[in-house]
């Protein structure tokens, strides 16, 4: 009974595989009609949104200015807390997609070298 399911098995894969080589030959000579160019038609179809289309996220919110740029903006040479950089940022008109923006500020304030921990826990942009 299981010498018969594994037969079963290896044939069924056999026919896979045959039928895997088929398709890669067809897509193969599809490509060579299409002049070579068949994957950057393809890639360059996906890549293109049309204008009207919504983001996939619905949540999403374009923003002028990165996130980067508006602490910036709010910091204008002076030092401040989390809290006081995330008001600014509010202020300026940033708009988070996010329920918990102080996460996107903390990556941002804590990872790379723009921006460093000075006294009070404030921070300011590295010159």
């Amino acid at each position: 009974m299981k010498i018969d399911a594994l037969k079963q098995y290896i044939q069924l894969r056999d026919n896979l595989l045959k039928e895997k080589t088929a398709l890669e030959a067809r897509l193969h000579q599809i490509e060579k009609a299409l002049g070579g160019g068949a994957v950057a038609v393809v890639k360059a179809a996906v890549a293109h949104k049309p204008s009207g289309v919504k983001s996939p996220n619905p949540k999403h919110v374009k923003n002028k200015l990165s996130l980067k740029e508006a602490v910036m903006q709010a910091l204008a040479g002076q030092a401040l807390t989390k809290h006081e950089i995330l008001d600014g940022i509010k202020a300026i008109g940033y708009k988070f997609s996010t329920k918990n923006p102080t996460n996107s500020l903390n990556v941002l304030l804590y990872t790379g070298k723009t921006f460093q921990k000075v006294e009070g826990g404030k921070f300011s942009a590295i010159k």
